[in-house]
Parts: structure tokens; sequence; C-alpha cells
């Protein structure tokens, strides 16, 4: 009689000790999916909302009805969609009016803002007109070949055969047909 009553809360003991180990896994699960909801969907908002890509030999242009505008070329670039710059780096491009090159560039830095279409190139920037004029600069953003461009730091401009004109700041055509100098300039003649 003893053993069948041993038996019988035996056998509830299991039950009971079975029932709260399942309702403790189910605490367990319901507590982690509760907890890491936040976390999962920060995880996927920014896993869609915030691309990323790092390219080597990056070639970008703009056209406009079929004729290019521009071409850049760079070494490596770094885009995030986040606010859609690409970082460029050891790049070299032209400009174009009428299918032809109007001027050409270097610079060991610069970005790409694919919303304002503007170009900000830095760190040793050297801007060479077909005409031989070559400016070089700190720092040169381009918005566009309806805006101007703009010069900033360290400019020294050379119109061969004609001058140096040295100053810190410069404002150039954004068709490349002029530029004047901003501030104190240095001007040196060819004799």
């Amino acid at each position: 009689m003893f053993e069948k009553l041993f038996k019988k809360k035996r056998n509830i003991a299991y039950v009971v000790l079975f029932s709260v180990i399942i309702i403790g896994c189910l605490w367990a699960f319901i507590s982690a999916s509760v907890i890491t909801k936040t976390f999962k969907n920060k995880i996927i908002d920014q896993t869609y909302k915030n691309k990323e890509a790092n390219i080597e030999s990056l070639l970008v242009t703009e056209t406009d009805q079929g004729k290019k505008l521009w071409e850049l070329y760079a070494d490596t670039g770094m885009y995030t969609d986040a606010d859609n710059i690409v970082l460029l780096e050891n790049l070299i491009g032209n400009f174009y009016e009428d299918d032809k090159v109007k001027a050409s560039f270097k610079a060991d830095k610069g970005t790409y803002n694919s919303t304002k279409k503007q170009i900000i190139l830095y760190d040793n920037v050297v801007l060479v007109y077909i005409d031989g004029t070559n400016i070089m600069t700190d720092r040169l953003i381009y918005s566009g070949k309806n805006e101007d461009i703009e010069a900033i730091g360290n400019i020294r401009i050379e119109k061969p055969n004609e001058a140096i004109i040295m100053g810190n700041k410069a404002v150039l055509k954004g068709d490349f047909s002029d530029f004047h100098i901003i501030g104190r300039t240095k001007t040196q003649f060819y004799m």
C-alpha cells in the first residue's frame, strides 16, 4: 500500500516537475522574444535603410540629354546611402563641353554627393584648363555646370606665359570661361 502511494506521489512529483520545466521554458522564450524584438527591428531598419559599399576602381559620370558633363575615376570609394555621399581617394577626372574635354582635375581625396550632384575635391587638388591654365588649391567645390566653382585655400593659378596669381579664395565660372580671386592676392607677371 505504501508502495502504491509512494509511486503515485512520485508520479505526481514528476508531472509537477515536468510542468514547471515546460512553463519555465515557455516563459524564457516569450521573454526573449519580447526583449529582443526592438533589437531585431533596429537591425532590420539599419540593414535596409543604411546600405554601404566599398568599391575599388570606381568610375562616376554625369550626363545631360545624352552628353557627358563630367566623369571621375577613383582608386577607391565608399558609399553609404544614409547621407548619399561617396567618399573617394586618388581621383582624376574631366569636365566636358560639347563632348570635348574643357578641363581635367586630380586630387588625393574627394566626395560626391549624389543628391546635390556636387563634387568636392581636397588634398593636393590640381585643375588644368584646355588652354594650359592650371589651378592648385586645397579644396575645390563643383556644384553643377551652371553654378560657380569655388577654390578655397592656398590657391595658385598659373596662366602660361602670362602670370601666376596666388590667394586664399577664388571663384571660377561653371563653364570654365573666367575666374576671379577674392581677398588679398599676390601676382607675378612673366616678362
